[in-house]
């Protein structure tokens, strides 16, 4: 009997000591990497009830369907010696408690003090709750720590308060302009109101690049006409499909009515051509009702773009540029899904889905603070809204820093800009054009001539705000602006709201 007491002692205290085992190698040990780190995305989460991780593995899951190669694992598990090998990084991380980093992920900063990351590129989604007065901290903290390694931000911080869709759907959208995969699907449904399409106009019908056009919107529910957005804010569309795409699948089910079309709408239908059984498919769906089959159907992606406007305008005005070209004998094939929506198929006067998406680190510093802005293309969108908004309030300390294709076909808005400076409302102007012969040029090359004046309104408190292309030009500004005023000085901006950036 002593001995099999003795048995079961022993038993149990060889389950104890397994646990205790177990329980540290969780978490005081690290995961071997990957044999192909350096071909892969590492993901790395803090998460306490679960939410960061569930997004971090949601974040793998997209950039798996566009075809990149990921690794996800707990800021603890990760060891910094491997981050340099990594092609990107991307951070999903919560802050628990009053400001402090979740149990997984507490002692990643202090591992991370001595590394140097120099030419890595992150990214990082920060969850908070606005409630709480360190809101988000720990992924400020994280954000801080990696600029002072050295890594490269490949877009801004993403914060998010208390689970908001909108800014999600915003980590979502970047996911897709870095892996060129717009196809995806939205994890949180997004609440649309319906606006009117009320005047489209091509802006640029002779230039190099792809047509631009300036849209204005109108909200359809009078009882929405008192919707206010400020400069810097978003405007995320609900795209729908081409009414021939409609009509071609409708025709190949075989069916159809009002609740299948209006349903099928907003829903991603398959290109036939590139579905080898699509037959097979289309044989399964005529089995079903018109709500089982939308039941089995996808809603299609959101697309976001800078508001060119402030409600003082009368409308919400967009400046888009259709992605994708016609193809004459199928021109809902060739066209973006958000851009061939607004600037093609949707008719003047048509329904758009729409909206308002609140974007405060982009929002408008001081009136009376001097305000620097720099952009390209499309860009010049959300830096009209601030012209215009700091304009009404009789505000005139503004320069303008603007770049595109052509002085004579592309330069959006350039008698509306040229006369704010006759005016006096821009106190300066520059402008580079990348394929006028006199001066080719881009915006990122009118930076270093002006680098004492730059330096001098930075002095005088201005406030540096970056809208346009990710790659190439938003790149480029902030290597020309850090090689003006160092990192250091440049973080302490981005720290004080003075160096804001909205790109795509």
């Amino acid at each position: 009997m002593r001995a099999f007491f003795a048995f079961q002692l022993l038993l149990l205290y060889g389950i104890f000591c397994y646990w205790c085992l177990a329980r540290y190698r969780r978490t005081h040990s690290t995961l071997a990497a990957p044999a192909a780190l350096n071909e892969s995305w590492l993901i790395g989460y803090a998460s306490q009830t679960g939410i960061a991780e569930h997004l971090a593995r949601q974040t793998a899951a997209q950039l798996q369907k566009a075809g990149v190669s990921t690794w996800v694992q707990s800021l603890n598990q990760l060891d910094v010696s491997h981050l340099s090998e990594a092609r990107h990084l991307l951070f999903v991380v919560s802050t628990y408690g009053e400001g402090e980093a979740p149990d997984n992920g507490n002692r990643f900063l202090s591992r991370l003090a001595n590394q140097s990351l120099d030419g890595t590129s992150y990214a990082l989604l920060a969850l908070g709750d606005s409630n709480y007065p360190r809101f988000c901290e720990f992924g400020r903290q994280l954000n801080h720590a990696l600029h002072h390694a050295g890594a490269r931000p490949l877009f801004d911080l993403v914060e998010v308060d208390q689970r908001d869709p909108g800014a999600i759907r915003h980590w979502q959208y970047y996911l897709g302009q870095l892996t060129a995969c717009r196809d995806f699907t939205d994890w949180l449904e997004a609440s649309y109101e319906n606006w009117q399409l009320v005047n489209r106009i091509c802006l640029n019908p002779q230039g190099y690049g792809n047509p631009a056009f300036h849209l204005q919107l109108r909200p359809l529910d009078k009882s929405l006409s008192a919707i206010q957005w400020q400069a810097g804010d978003i405007a995320e569309i609900g795209p729908a499909n081409a009414a021939a795409v409609l009509d071609d699948f409708l025709s190949h089910l075989g069916r159809d009515s009002s609740l299948l079309r209006t349903g099928l709408l907003r829903k991603r239908l398959p290109v036939y051509s590139a579905v080898a059984d699509a037959e097979d498919l289309f044989a399964a769906w005529r089995l079903m009702s018109d709500q089982e089959l939308l039941d089995q159907l996808q809603d299609l992606p959101h697309r976001e773009y800078s508001i060119a406007s402030t409600p003082a305008q009368g409308a919400l005005e967009l400046l888009v540029r259709q992605q994708g070209r016609l193809d004459k004998d199928a021109p809902y094939l060739g066209l973006g899904l958000g851009s061939g929506w607004l600037t093609h198929h949707a008719q003047t006067g048509a329904s758009i889905a729409l909206r308002i998406r609140s974007n405060p680190h982009f929002h408008g510093s001081e009136l009376d603070r001097p305000m620097i802005l720099i952009g390209n293309g499309t860009g010049i969108a959300g830096l009209r809204a601030h012209l215009l908004a700091r304009i009404a309030a009789g505000t005139g300390d503004n320069w303008l820093l603007f770049g595109e294709r052509s002085r004579k076909t592309d330069f959006f808005f350039g008698e509306e800009l040229l006369g704010w400076q006759a005016s006096g409302h821009l106190a300066r102007l520059d402008l580079a054009f990348s394929r006028d012969a006199d001066a080719p040029r881009y915006v990122q090359e009118l930076l270093p001539p002006a680098a004492e004046e730059l330096r001098t309104w930075v002095d005088r408190g201005a406030a540096i705000y970056v809208c346009g292309s990710l790659k190439g030009m938003a790149q480029g500004v902030n290597e020309v602006l850090e090689a003006i005023f160092g990192r250091e000085k440049l973080e302490a901006l981005a720290d004080e709201r003075r160096y804001c950036r909205d790109v795509y």
